[in-house]
C-alpha cells in the first residue's frame, strides 16, 4: 500500500523530500551557530554566537544559492536527474559548515533517481559524476582548504591525524565513498528494472486490448459485408424472379388465366423462401435464448440444378454443366453456388425472359472454373427488366473471390451476350481432405420458358451487370 501511494503520489513525495531537506539545512546552520559560541560579553553577560565563514557576508548570498540550487534539483530529479546530480555534485564544493551533510544525503536521492527514471548506461554515468566529483573535492580540500565530512570515507580520513592523512588514507576513504554509492546504484538498477518491466507490461497490456478493439471493430465490419452480400444476393435474385413471373402473369392472365394463377402461386413460394431466408440471417445475428433460429446449410453446388429450376420458371432458358469432383470446401461451394446464382440474376435484368444461358463449374485439383454466358437479349422479347439494379452485384461478387485468391471476369463477348467468369484457387487443406464420390460430370437442361403471348416492346436498354 505504501508503494503504491508514493507511485501514485509522486510529486507529494518531491515535495516533502524538499522541505525535509531545506529543514535540514536550517538545522545544520543551528548546530554551527551553537558550536561557534563565544564568551559572554562583559557588559550583558549574554552568549553572541561567531558566525561560521559561509554565513557571513557576501558568502551567505553563496549558501542560500546553494540550498535553492540543491532543493530545485531534488524537486524535479524525477524529470531532470542527471543534470539534477551534476548540480548537487557541483554545490559540494567549498565550505559549508555542518550543511555538508543534508548536501550529501541530497546526492544520494540524486544517484538513486538516474537508473530509477532514466536507465542503467545513465545510472553509470551518474555514478562516475558523483564518485569524481567527491575525489576531486578530496584533493581541493587537502590542497587549499579544511577537510569536510561529506561521505562515510571522508569520516575515515578525517579521523586520523593530519600527519598520517597520506595518499594511501585519502585513496581508501575515495574507495569506500565510491563503493557506498554503488550500493545506492544497484539497487536502483534494480528497482529501476522493476518498474520499467511494469512498464511495459502494462503498455503491451493497453497495446493488446487496443489491438482487441480493432480486430473486433474490423470483425463488426467484415461482418456487416458478409450479411450485406448475403442479403444482396438473397434480395436480389428473389425480387427479380418475382417482377419476371408478375410481369409474366399480368401478361397472359387475360389469355392464359391457369397460367397465370400459376406464376403467380411460384412468386408467391419465391417470395417465402426470400423471406424464410431473411428471417435465419437476421435471427442468427440476435441471442440464441431471444430468437428460435432454424440452423440449415448453406447452399452449395448441389443445389445449382435447383436454383436452375427457379430460373427457368422465372423465363430464361439455362443450360447447367458441372465438371469434375467436390473440393470438400464448403465455403467455396457457396460462393460458387453466388456466383451462379448473381450471375443468371443479372441474365434475368438485362437480358430479359427467354434468353439462353450457358453455366459451367469446372473443378479440378487446384481451382475451380465457373462460367455464365448468356446470348443476349431475344429478338422480339419482353426485354430487360428495368429499375432493379442495385449496383452491388459484382462489387459483393469480387470480394467473394478475393477471398479465396481468386479473381472475376466479367463482359461482353464476341457474338453477343455477356460472360461472366470467375477462378477459385483450391486451397491446400481442401486438397487433402478426401473428395466426395460424386460423377465426374453432369447436365441439367432445363426446358424452353413459354413464348408470351403478348410480348411488351423491346426496352432499348444496353446490356450491362449488377
Amino acid at each position: 500500500m505504501l508503494r503504491r501511494w508514493v507511485t501514485n503520489h509522486g510529486r507529494a513525495v518531491d515535495i516533502t523530500i524538499v522541505v525535509v531537506y531545506l529543514f535540514g539545512c536550517a538545522l545544520a546552520v543551528l548546530l554551527d551557530l551553537i558550536a561557534g559560541s563565544a564568551d559572554p560579553e562583559p557588559l550583558t553577560g549574554i552568549f553572541l554566537p561567531a558566525l561560521p565563514g559561509y554565513l557571513t557576508w557576501p558568502w551567505i548570498l553563496v549558501a542560500l544559492f546553494r540550498a535553492a540550487a540543491v532543493a530545485t534539483a531534488l524537486l524535479f530529479r524525477r524529470r531532470f536527474p542527471l543534470i539534477g546530480l551534476a548540480i548537487v555534485a557541483v554545490m559540494l564544493f567549498g565550505e559549508q559548515g555542518a550543511q555538508t551533510l543534508p548536501n550529501s544525503v541530497a546526492i544520494w536521492f540524486m544517484l538513486y533517481a538516474v537508473p530509477v527514471y532514466r536507465s542503467v548506461a545513465a545510472g553509470w554515468v551518474g555514478f562516475g559524476i558523483a564518485v569524481g566529483a567527491y575525489a576531486l573535492q578530496v584533493f581541493i580540500n587537502e590542497m587549499w582548504g579544511p577537510f569536510t565530512v561529506g561521505s562515510p570515507g571522508a569520516i575515515v580520513t578525517a579521523e586520523a591525524p593530519g600527519e598520517s592523512r597520506d595518499l594511501f588514507v585519502i585513496i581508501v576513504g575515495i574507495f569506500m565513498t565510491a563503493l557506498f554509492y554503488l550500493a545506492i546504484l544497484l539497487v536502483a538498477i534494480n528497482l529501476g528494472n522493476r518498474r520499467r518491466y511494469l512498464s511495459a507490461i502494462i503498455d503491451r497490456a493497453h497495446q493488446l486490448a487496443r489491438e482487441r478493439d480493432q480486430l473486433a471493430q474490423l470483425a463488426v465490419a467484415e461482418e456487416r459485408s458478409r450479411i450485406a452480400r448475403e442479403m444482396h444476393d438473397i434480395v436480389a435474385h428473389s425480387v427479380s424472379v418475382m417482377i419476371a413471373l408478375s410481369e409474366g402473369a399480368a401478361r397472359v392472365a387475360e389469355k392464359a388465366p391457369d397460367a397465370a394463377a400459376d406464376a403467380m402461386v411460384r412468386s408467391a413460394e419465391t417470395g417465402r423462401t426470400a423471406l424464410a431466408e431473411m428471417r435465419r440471417l437476421l435471427g442468427a445475428l440476435t441471442e440464441p435464448a431471444a430468437s428460435e433460429v432454424e440452423y440449415v446449410p448453406q447452399p452449395g453446388v448441389d443445389e445449382l440444378p435447383e436454383l436452375i429450376r427457379g430460373f427457368t420458371d422465372a423465363g430464361i432458358q439455362p443450360r447447367l454443366t458441372v465438371l469434375g469432383s467436390a473440393a470438400g470446401d464448403r465455403g467455396q461451394d457457396l460462393a460458387v453456388y453466388r456466383i451462379v446464382q448473381e450471375g443468371l440474376t443479372n441474365v434475368l435484368r438485362y437480358a430479359g425472359p427467354g434468353a439462353r444461358v450457358d453455366v459451367t463449374v469446372d473443378r479440378s485439383a487446384d481451382r475451380t472454373d465457373v462460367t455464365v454466358r448468356d446470348f443476349g437479349v431475344v429478338p422480339g422479347g419482353p426485354g430487360p427488366l428495368s429499375g432493379v439494379g442495385s449496383g452491388r452485384g459484382l462489387r459483393g461478387l469480387e470480394e467473394r473471390v478475393r477471398v479465396f485468391g481468386g479473381h472475376i471476369e466479367s463482359g461482353p463477348v464476341p457474338g453477343g451476350g455477356w460472360q461472366l467468369r470467375a477462378i477459385l484457387p483450391v486451397s491446400a487443406d481442401a486438397r487433402e481432405r478426401p473428395r466426395d464420390a460424386s460423377p465426374g460430370s453432369e447436365a441439367v437442361a432445363a426446358p424452353p420458358a413459354p413464348t408470351p403471348t403478348a410480348p411488351e416492346p423491346p426496352v432499348p436498354n444496353p446490356e450491362e451487370p449488377s
